[in-house]
C-alpha cells in the first residue's frame, strides 16, 4: 500500500495483528485448524505448504462488526482451496506478506503493493509464500449492490453494478483515489481495537460495518466511483445518466429493445424509468423507442437506395406490419411513408 500501510512489515512486527493482539488464538496443528475453518468456510483443500511443516503457525483474532465476522491474522506458509458459496464473496486484504490465488484459470499475485483479493461466489485457491499478515472475511454480494445503488440514490438499480462487483480480481491502488480507500479500510480495523470505544458501547452505534461496505463498493466499482464524481445527486448526473441509456438506445434501434434490458443497461428500476421517460418526453420508454424508430425510417426513405422498398426500410427498424406502420407514420408526419419516398425520388431521379 506504499507508505502509511496498515502494518510495517519489517521482521520484528510480522505477527503483530491489526485488532486484539492481545487475545490472538494460536495454532501449531495444521488439522485442528483445517477443522475450525470449516466451520465457516467451504474448504476443499488445506494444509501447509510441503517443506513449511515443522514451523507452521498460525495466530488469528477474530471480531463481530454488525453482521461482519471479520477474522485477522498470521500464517506462515499454507496452500488449500475454498470452494464457491452462493451469493458470498470473499475478501482477503493483505498488510505484509505474499499470497498467490487463482481460478484454475487465472493467477493473482497479492502482495503489499497490490493487497486486496477479491472473489466473488467462486472457488478459489491461495498460496502462501513466506507468510500472510491480514484480514479476511465473507461479504453479502446482495448488499454489496444494494450499497453501491444507494450511495448513488436516483432510484438507481443493483443491477448497475453487477458488472464491477461479479468479478474475481486483485486490487492494485493505480489511483491515489484506490489508494485512499484502501487505508480507510484499514482505519476501520484499527478502530475495532479502541479500547474506549469498546469499553464505552459505542463501537455498535458507529456501523463499521456499513462503513466497509460502502468503501469495498467504491474500491471495487470503477462505475460507482465515476457516477459519484459526476456529482449524480444534482440535476447534472441524472442528466448524465439518462443521456447514457438515450445513447445506447440509438445504437440498438434495429435491434428488440424490451423494458427489461432498459432496466440493466440503465441500472434504473422499471418505476424510475418510467418516471423518467414521462418526465424528458412525456411518453413512456417503449412509446419513445417506437418513435425514434418512425424517425429513422423517415430518414432512410429520404435517402432510400436504388430498389429499396418502403416494407424493407419499416422492416429494418421492427415494423412487421405494414398497415400499422403507415397508420403511425402519418400521425407521426402527418403523410403517408409512399408519399415521402415518392417526394424524396421526385428531388433526386437516382434514389
Amino acid at each position: 500500500m506504499g507508505s502509511g500501510q496498515c502494518l510495517d512489515p519489517d521482521i520484528a512486527a510480522r505477527q503483530q495483528l491489526i485488532f486484539h493482539d492481545g487475545v490472538a488464538h494460536v495454532d501449531r496443528d495444521p488439522q485442528v485448524l483445517a477443522d475450525r475453518l470449516a466451520q465457516h468456510y467451504s474448504l476443499l483443500d488445506f494444509g501447509a505448504r510441503p517443506g513449511f511443516e515443522a514451523e507452521f503457525l498460525h495466530r488469528t483474532s477474530t471480531t463481530q462488526a454488525g453482521q461482519l465476522l471479520l477474522s485477522c491474522g498470521f500464517t506462515t506458509p499454507i496452500m488449500g482451496t475454498i470452494g464457491a458459496r452462493e451469493g458470498i464473496g470473499s475478501v482477503n486484504l493483505l498488510f505484509s506478506g505474499a499470497v498467490t490465488y487463482g481460478d484454475g484459470i487465472k493467477e493473482y499475485r497479492v502482495d503489499t503493493g497490490c493487497p486486496l483479493f477479491f472473489a466473488p461466489s467462486d472457488n478459489y485457491n491461495y498460496l502462501i509464500d513466506h507468510y500472510f499478515n491480514g484480514v479476511v472475511f465473507d461479504l453479502d454480494l446482495n448488499r454489496l449492490r444494494q450499497t453501491a445503488a444507494a450511495m448513488v440514490g436516483l432510484g438507481v438499480s443493483e443491477r448497475r453494478f453487477a458488472s464491477d462487483l461479479e468479478v474475481m480480481r486483485a486490487i492494485q491502488p493505480r489511483s491515489r483515489e484506490v489508494g485512499e480507500l484502501l487505508q480507510v479500510l484499514c482505519r476501520a480495523f484499527r478502530m475495532l481495537d479502541h479500547q474506549d470505544l469498546r469499553d464505552s458501547k459505542l463501537l455498535q452505534h458507529l456501523q463499521v460495518d456499513d462503513l466497509i461496505y460502502r468503501t469495498l463498493a467504491l474500491i471495487l466499482s470503477p462505475r460507482l466511483r465515476k457516477l459519484l464524481a459526476a456529482d449524480s445527486g444534482t440535476a447534472s448526473g441524472r442528466t448524465q445518466l439518462f443521456d447514457e441509456l438515450l445513447q445506447w438506445i440509438d445504437v440498438h434501434l434495429q435491434s428488440p429493445i424490451n423494458l427489461t434490458q432498459l432496466e440493466t443497461i440503465s441500472g434504473y428500476s422499471r418505476r424510475n424509468l418510467q418516471l423518467a421517460f414521462q418526465q424528458r418526453f412525456g411518453c413512456g420508454p417503449i412509446q419513445w423507442i417506437r418513435q425514434q424508430r418512425l424517425e429513422r425510417v423517415r430518414r432512410d426513405l429520404l435517402a432510400a437506395e436504388p430498389g429499396e422498398t418502403i416494407a424493407m426500410i419499416a422492416a429494418r427498424y421492427g415494423f412487421s406490419s405494414t398497415s400499422v406502420f403507415s397508420r403511425d407514420f402519418r400521425a407521426s408526419f402527418g403523410l403517408r411513408p409512399s408519399e415521402l419516398l415518392r417526394e424524396a425520388r421526385r428531388f433526386n431521379p437516382e434514389v
